[in-house]
């Protein structure tokens, strides 16, 4: 699925503005950061909703400007809650470092990559915190061809939203708390699911072109079933 990216923030960020909230939009708490301009860097943070709780993942790929994996950096991570996590390099050679947590934390997150003299540090993206996903609940039922209302409540303000089942995934939206999937994307399925993406994601300047770092949280309603529409 995954559609967030760079193609598609400015309409996205432009609804989330218009929309407003009381936190505020975790934008604002971004940071673009500072660096050496020698390093491409692709950060994620990926939390997860999984029995008894969240798992987060942290992912970051480190390449020089010809495009070789670096191995000898030095990457960390920064949140209030979880301290400094310390990313290490899956396997040797490969410039791709990774940590995991069992918990989503509130806060915003600090990456900081260094090698040698080259380096991207005080990179800042917002926190999004983990959203309630309200309607519809566990075993809720509907008819084939029916709309689904989704609704969704959120500590902060995230940058874009996407809502996926078994059967549909939807553009990039706005935080706002609410959207619908259509009927037509509605079909049967005994045991269908909604799956609630929201994300935040800052450019990293001090990187070379192209260098992103992409929070992300995701949480599930299921099952929910979609029974056959009844005969006439």
């Amino acid at each position: 699925m995954r559609h967030f990216g760079k193609i598609i923030m400015g309409a996205a960020l432009a609804t989330l503005v218009a929309c407003g909230d009381s936190t505020g939009p975790a934008v604002e708490d971004n940071n673009s950061g500072t660096g050496t301009t020698t390093l491409s860097v692709d950060a994620r943070i990926d939390g997860q909703d999984a029995p008894g709780g969240f798992i987060t993942d942290f992912i970051v790929t480190v390449l020089t400007g010809e495009g070789l994996p670096v191995s000898d950096a030095t990457v960390t991570v920064q949140n209030s809650t979880l301290g400094t996590v310390t990313l290490l390099e899956v396997e040797v050679g490969s410039g791709v470092y990774r940590a995991e947590r069992n918990s989503f934390p509130d806060g915003n997150f600090r990456l900081d990559v260094v090698s040698g003299d080259d380096k991207v540090e005080n990179v800042v993206v917002g926190g999004i915190g983990i959203h309630e996903i309200t309607a519809p609940l566990t075993q809720a039922n509907f008819t084939a061809g029916e709309p689904i209302t989704v609704e969704w409540d959120a500590p902060a303000l995230a940058r874009g939203v996407e809502i996926e089942t078994r059967d549909y995934e939807s553009p990039v939206l706005a935080d706002n708390g609410s959207a619908v999937i259509s009927g037509e994307n509605n079909p049967e399925r005994a045991e269908q699911r909604i799956r609630v993406y929201r994300f935040n994601e800052v450019d990293i300047v001090g990187g070379l072109p192209g260098s992103d770092f992409l929070l992300t949280i995701r949480n599930t309603v299921e099952p929910i079933s979609v029974t056959p529409i009844p005969a006439q």
